[in-house]
């Protein structure tokens, strides 16, 4: 059976056909794979089948295709064939699938787990494989992780330009750029943990973030130790701190207070603050910083600001009267609090 693909408006013949799975090859700059092995330091220097069957253990081990074992043993195979090349007989899409049937073959040794359903194409250029790709999981149906969609940029930034790569996939360069620093600054940190992907991806996309480490270096480099030092489901101990952020969302949500404030920014870099002590230092601090910029806006308002304001605009001073009754209300109510607060303080 013939048919066609189509990649960026160009249809690519295919040929459908049952293959030996011992004749297919794992594609190691597939997203998905190389996610794992450019980790690896020891990898680039083994013989092609050692790479192989590295491949093919460290896809076992991935929760996704732990998940697809059970599914394709159900339905006696697959529902979807997979995408090789047949001047490499290299998978393009599909490696998981493959290591299922491999591995189901050895426990079984069931002939039909021998042969996996393929869709053959001659051959494809980089850019096109990188398209399709795209197409299928970074837009398509089966989305890929967000490590392996910056790895898919970064692979393809070895050989091409953010520009180019964007085009490619058909993502906004922006987003591209975005990616492929994430990843640099985890093989700049020399971290290949792919959970402490998320920490990375904070420093790099908070706009105030991203601006604070570039200009200040040392909390560059604390920051960086901290999540190398993070082991996913464990604490993290800074200083006398049981609380390293435990998610990304919580470390963004930290560091954008504490860099606005210069003590505690610095104190917890030095080591006398957690992030939990620099967070509420740097947020309490707010609260004096808000009232002062209200302070700040009151007095600049002139006798003469009111009288023209009602001259120009007929009864707004009677508006103006009611937001300094609500101006009023709002100050009882901050001094009550404070007044409570020092109750307290006094009663301990």
């Amino acid at each position: 059976m013939s048919d066609s693909i189509t990649i960026f408006e160009k249809e690519i013949p295919f040929s459908e056909k049952d293959m030996n799975i011992d004749k297919l090859k794992f594609s190691k700059d597939n997203p998905r794979v190389f996610s794992f092995t450019q980790g690896d330091p020891d990898f680039e220097s083994l013989a092609d089948e050692q790479k192989q069957e590295k491949i093919y253990d460290k896809l076992l081990k991935e929760p996704s295709v732990k998940n697809l074992i059970p599914d394709i043993r159900k339905h006696g195979g697959l529902m979807e064939p997979i995408l090789v090349r047949a001047d490499r007989w290299e998978v393009v899409e599909g490696n998981s699938r493959l290591a299922v049937y491999r591995k189901l073959y050895k426990e079984t040794q069931d002939e039909k787990w021998e042969y996996v359903k393929c869709k053959l194409v001659s051959s494809l250029t980089e850019e096109q494989q990188a398209a399709y790709l795209s197409q299928i999981h970074v837009k398509g149906k089966t989305p890929w992780s967000a490590y392996e969609k910056a790895n898919l940029a970064y692979n393809l930034s070895q050989r091409h330009s953010p520009r180019e790569v964007a085009k490619m996939t058909g993502e906004h360069f922006s987003e591209i750029n975005k990616r492929i620093k994430v990843v640099e600054m985890m093989k700049e940190n020399k971290d290949a943990d792919r959970s402490h992907f998320s920490y990375y991806d904070v420093l790099v996309r908070g706009r105030a973030i991203s601006k604070e480490i570039a200009e200040d270096p040392q909390l560059k480099e604390f920051l960086l130790e901290q999540i190398k030092k993070t082991k996913a489901g464990e604490e993290n101990q800074i200083a006398d701190s049981e609380n390293f952020p435990t998610a990304a969302v919580d470390l963004r949500k930290k560091l954008d207070v504490i860099i606005k404030n210069t003590e505690a920014k610095e104190k917890l870099v030095g080591g006398e603050y957690n992030f939990d002590r620099a967070y509420n230092k740097a947020k309490f601090s707010g609260t004096e910083e808000k009232i002062k910029k209200a302070l700040s806006y009151l007095e600049e308002i002139k006798k003469v600001d009111i009288i023209l304001e009602e001259h120009v605009n007929n009864g707004s001073l009677n508006k103006i009267e009611d937001s300094v009754r609500k101006l009023e209300r709002e100050v009882d109510r901050l001094n009550g609090i404070i007044h409570e607060i020092k109750r307290l303080e006094d009663s301990v």
